[in-house]
């Protein structure tokens, strides 16, 4: 048994499917109400710095995670589940580990025996969109698609962008065991950018972006291209940092139903 496998098991007593909805809020109960078989996909949201998301998941939300998107989901039984991982966690250790956590919760549950039995997709906007691609990158999981919506592609460019940025950046960190530099490159999705799996990638800029830049997104996003990724980028027109029309959010919609197919 390796070390990984080992927590997994001690750990799992904190996170298992009796405990999930304190980890996550999902769409279950829709797919419950429908009637329909049992799922046969999941896919994973990840908070904005705060809790909120752009996209629609909500931290202060204990129940169902219901939106016209979830309920499309719901229709076609995948599992939507926005995740609790902390609000300023960047997708650090602790947050890949709960995260990890709560999809073998969710193949407990489902009787999903390995990770070639159910797509994962996962997908997030700002704070959201870097945590898809560090834990694209991280997940003892395999992961099928990833949704970047105007990504903290890069945690140094976008250091001070916003005045409460630098603590909640060392806060993720902070604890660990090497100089803060080193600590900060692992949650920067442009310093990784060689360790990204070989899957479909959906990455968007907002054109009016006010924290991130949008010249320096789409060198990454020319860099993962470059490294052999499959990439889809959409330049939003007209939008703040976050926002995205109906139009655009349908398109994002569509790519996440197509890997999500099973």
């Amino acid at each position: 048994m390796t070390l990984f496998e080992k927590y997994c098991r001690e750990d799992a007593k904190y996170i298992d499917p009796d405990t999930l909805h304190c980890y996550c809020c999902s769409n279950e109960a829709l797919i419950a109400n429908r009637g329909g078989n049992t799922p046969g996909a999941l896919v994973l949201e990840f908070p904005g710095l705060g809790g909120g998301s752009c996209l629609g998941g909500s931290m202060d939300n204990l129940s169902v995670y219901d939106t016209p998107f979830t309920r499309a989901c719901a229709e076609k039984g995948i599992v939507v589940a926005y995740m609790f991982p902390g609000p300023w966690s960047w997708m650090n250790k602790g947050a890949v580990r709960v995260t990890d956590l709560a999809v073998n919760a969710f193949m407990q549950k489902y009787g999903w025996a390995s990770d070639g039995d159910f797509p994962l997709v996962v997908m997030g906007g700002s704070m959201g969109g870097q945590s898809a691609l560090i834990y694209s990158i991280d997940s003892a999981h395999r992961v099928s698609a990833c949704v970047a919506h105007c990504p903290c592609y890069d945690i140094f460019d976008c250091f001070d962008a916003l005045e409460s940025f630098p603590r909640t950046f060392v806060s993720a960190v902070n604890a660990y065991d090497m100089p803060l530099e080193e600590a900060l490159k692992s949650i920067s999705p442009n310093c990784r950018i060689d360790e990204l799996p070989d899957i479909p990638y959906l990455i968007t800029a907002d054109e009016y972006d006010e924290l991130i830049p949008v010249n320096g997104l789409e060198k990454y996003v020319e860099q993962v291209k470059n490294a052999g990724r499959s990439v889809t980028y959409m330049r939003l027109a007209g939008q703040p940092h976050g926002g995205i029309s109906p139009e655009d959010r349908a398109r994002m919609d569509e790519f996440v139903l197509k890997y999500s197919r099973f």
